[in-house]
């Protein structure tokens, strides 16, 4: 979704929520997803979306709009948007599409950072923070971090060149 007029038609659709893409609401605004919109105005048009609809909304944060002290930010204007959860991505700021070629990554440990600044800087503690990565698509299958579940806290994976047996669906 990527304005308040889709987000109706989600929620009259029968979704059960909405997610507002990045590139998306890049497009709504006529320009490539490739970190051209500044985060007030993803966070402006994330408060119309969240207006007009009663479902809880997922947005794309992107990098966070920059390192940790930028992503700080950007959870806060998120938040203030009435935002359920957003997701980060690993990538170096400004961000390339997801489909597109030659994306860099940040290194592990800072967007470990960066999570652990995000996670400490919600007001909201039910805000859904999803840690997303795009290893796969620029470097192989060779994951450089996972959140492991039991404790929440990211930590480096295996450089195993099959996914992890819970990422299998034939399993």
């Amino acid at each position: 979704m990527f304005d308040g007029l889709t987000a109706r038609l989600a929620e009259r659709s029968g979704a059960g929520l909405v997610y507002a893409s990045g590139g998306a609401i890049a497009r709504g605004h006529g320009v490539p997803d490739i970190g051209l919109l500044g985060v007030t105005e993803v966070a402006d048009r994330l408060a119309q979306i969240t207006a007009v609809t009663s479902l809880p909304v997922i947005a794309d944060a992107d990098t966070g709009f920059g390192n940790a002290v930028n992503a700080v930010r950007t959870v806060g204007l998120f938040e203030r948007a009435g935002v359920a959860g957003l997701h980060l991505e690993d990538q170096t700021f400004p961000k390339r599409c997801g489909h597109l070629d030659d994306k860099s990554l940040v290194p592990t440990a800072e967007m470990v950072g960066k999570l652990r600044a995000v996670l400490d800087a919600r007001t909201d503690p039910d805000l859904v923070v999803i840690a997303r990565t795009d290893a796969i698509a620029s470097e192989g299958w060779t994951p450089r971090w996972s959140v492991r579940a039991p404790t929440g806290r990211p930590e480096p994976t295996s450089s195993s060149s099959r996914p992890p047996r819970a990422w299998n669906r034939s399993s």
